[in-house]
């Protein structure tokens, strides 16, 4: 460049300033002043053409109707996942080009050089802009946990959900049955999804509430306070709207159940302005033609049940759990005593019952539970303990009645890691022995149920089934009257170890969607969470 006096340079560097902001805004005499100095100084000329043909070339690019622009768009992004060093040369080459043809003679050729090369690096430069701004899907949550082949469905297009991966508004995902995904929100907020489950991000920009869409399955979900406003749930037969709470949802084609654990949900139905407020301990119903809040209990419904032995509930007037039975007269519950034999104590700061060798007798109730069974073909029994070792010897009797010979009416049974259930029916057809379920020692009590409906017995646990057997036929003729025990067969032998804390016994038959309801209420109400 040319030696310039530091005044007169300042002053074109004003000049030039203003004009590149603003090409009209330089009076006719600065004009010419700008264009003195620019004959003076080719090199400074040859920069403020440059910066003029930069901004003319990316007005164009960034124009979203030019010819190809997706496509110099892609490219551009190519090079850019290629990294810094790429560009780099890129660069480099252009300048290369640009001077080898500097001295060549004739400025219309040189500019075309130049031209090109410009072009080039503004695309490149103007893709880097375009990427950088271009609208990109919000990052709703973050996986935490997986289990099972739970996949994340966006555009007909499938993926295996991975720990870490960034879920976006618009996406589906798809638990199967016995699987699991836990999603993190940056609030501290978080969800579980349990298995057969499907539910949709709904599309949301920075600063919306948080929405998603269950189609089917099981949420379970722990907000914390949240700025943009309640989280909404929407399901087939309603919408349930959460401030900070702890809540499960369960979605099936009948209806959408709601439990709360900790704060106020509100739930309203399709097509009705109405809404119920849930709140701790309560349960909600919104179905195609129902909207309706009960309190959470456990058994979910007591029609058909028998027996009941439940540290939930207090004993009329005593200082114990409460142990009822049907009266097979008046059809109503009446209570019925629950006596220890030998090594057997009741905890009293959780009601259980810890046996050590001795067991638990219900003499009056035996009698009761036999004329409500004997002559029906259905039964269920749900049974909640912990075994003192997944290595007794046995079989030993957990529950079992009318237990004074080796063919009991009913005995749920554990022989190391394997439990047992046998029933006695007058089927012609001598049954095979009980199949055995294998259960691997667990941090929580083992909540199992049996259900049996001629031909067929069904075993679950909590509240999932894990066994299935179709030999077993016939009705509950051949039972005997005789009393119900737990912890030993009914002259003592056959002793089991550990803590039984609920026993529930019914003369039907309880429905899978039963069975599960039963297995969360319990969780729940004894505080194991949802």
């Amino acid at each position: 460049m040319l030696p310039l006096a530091r005044s007169m340079m300042s002053d074109v560097d004003t000049l030039a300033q203003r004009f590149l902001d603003d090409r009209s805004s330089l009076s006719e005499v600065e004009l010419d002043a700008f264009i003195v100095a620019l004959k003076a100084d080719p090199e400074y000329a040859a920069k403020i053409r440059e910066q003029l043909q930069l901004d003319d070339l990316l007005a164009q690019k960034l124009t979203l109707d030019r010819r190809n622009f997706v496509a110099q768009v892609e490219q551009r992004i190519a090079d850019i996942g290629r990294g810094p060093n790429e560009l780099h040369r890129q660069t480099a080459d252009l300048r290369s080009l640009a001077a080898a043809e500097k001295n060549t003679t004739g400025r219309s050729k040189w500019w075309a050089i130049f031209t090109l090369a410009l072009s080039a690096l503004i695309a490149i430069g103007g893709t880097i802009y375009t990427v950088r701004f271009w609208p990109q899907p919000s990052v709703i949550a973050k996986v935490m946990e997986v289990e099972g082949p739970v996949k994340i469905v966006q555009n007909d297009e499938s993926d295996a959900a991975e720990v870490d991966d960034a879920l976006e508004s618009g996406q589906r995902i798809v638990v199967p049955r016995g699987g699991s995904i836990r999603l993190s929100y940056e609030d501290g907020s978080w969800l579980q999804v349990r298995g057969d489950s499907a539910i949709v991000f709904d599309p949301q920009k920075e600063g919306d509430p948080k929405q998603i869409h269950i189609d089917r399955g099981e949420v379970v979900a722990n907000i914390k306070p949240q700025l943009a406003g309640s989280m909404k749930f929407i399901t087939p037969h309603g919408m349930a709207v959460a401030p900070a709470s702890h809540l499960r949802l369960v979605v099936t084609e009948e209806n959408t159940l709601l439990d709360v654990s900790e704060g106020r949900v509100q739930l309203s139905r399709i097509g009705e302005r109405r809404s119920l407020l849930i709140a701790a301990n309560e349960s909600g119903t919104a179905s195609h033609d129902t909207l309706q809040i009960r309190d959470l209990t456990w058994p979910y419904r007591r029609d058909g049940l028998s027996y009941l032995f439940s540290p939930l509930e207090q004993a009329a007037k005593e200082y114990k759990p409460l142990t009822v039975v049907r009266d097979v007269e008046s059809r109503n519950f009446r209570t019925t005593p629950l006596e220890p034999r030998g090594e057997a104590s009741l905890m009293e700061a959780r009601w259980h019952y810890e046996l050590n060798g001795g067991y638990l007798v219900a003499n009056d109730a035996g009698p009761d539970i036999f004329h409500a069974s004997r002559g029906g073909s259905e039964l269920t029994l749900e049974a909640i303990f912990s075994p003192a070792s997944m290595d007794q010897a046995g079989p030993a009797r957990i529950v079992s009645l009318a237990d004074e010979s080796d063919e009991p009416d009913f005995a749920l049974e554990q022989e190391g890691q394997d439990f047992m259930f046998c029933i006695k029916t007058d089927g012609e057809t001598p049954p095979a022995a009980p199949p055995r379920m294998t259960i691997n020692a667990a941090d929580s009590p083992l909540h199992l149920t049996m259900t049996y409906r001629y031909g067929e017995l069904i075993a679950y646990r909590d509240g999932m089934e894990i066994s299935r057997s179709k030999d077993r036929r016939g009705s509950l003729n051949t039972w005997r009257s005789g009393p119900l025990t737990v912890g030993a067969d009914a002259a003592g032998e056959r002793p089991w170890r550990g803590v039984m804390e609920a026993v529930a016994l019914y003369n039907r038959c309880l429905e899978p969607g039963e069975v599960a309801r039963n297995a969360r209420n319990y969780r729940l109400l004894a505080g194991r969470g949802m």
